[in-house]
């Protein structure tokens, strides 16, 4: 659980440094989730959804509220342990890889 939370938030700190977190950024990161999960439900979309209105909570209070939505840390941890990057290779936009 160690090696997941450190690699999550390297993850996110590597992500936050390109894409500063703004309560209009965290935002429109809650409206795309739900979007991706109005046109493609499932148990996975609905831990993104709970995560990225975690962060729009947590940018507001300070309250990292996002680690509840676990499924999507453990899966942006894996990711940044793999390729350097918490984004998915189908949003990455070229920039993403850092290994």
């Amino acid at each position: 659980m160690r090696e997941i939370l450190q690699n999550y938030r390297a993850g996110i700190a590597v992500y936050d440094g390109c894409h500063p977190p703004t309560i209009v950024s965290q935002w429109e990161a809650f409206k795309n989730e739900m979007l991706e999960f109005f046109e493609s439900p499932s148990l996975s979309e609905v831990w993104d959804v709970l995560h990225s209105a975690g962060r729009l909570f947590w940018k507001f209070t300070g309250i990292p509220l996002q680690l509840l939505a676990w499924p999507t840390v453990c899966k942006h941890s894996e990711r940044y342990a793999l390729r350097g990057s918490m984004r998915s290779q189908r949003n990455c936009q070229g920039n993403c890889r850092l290994v």
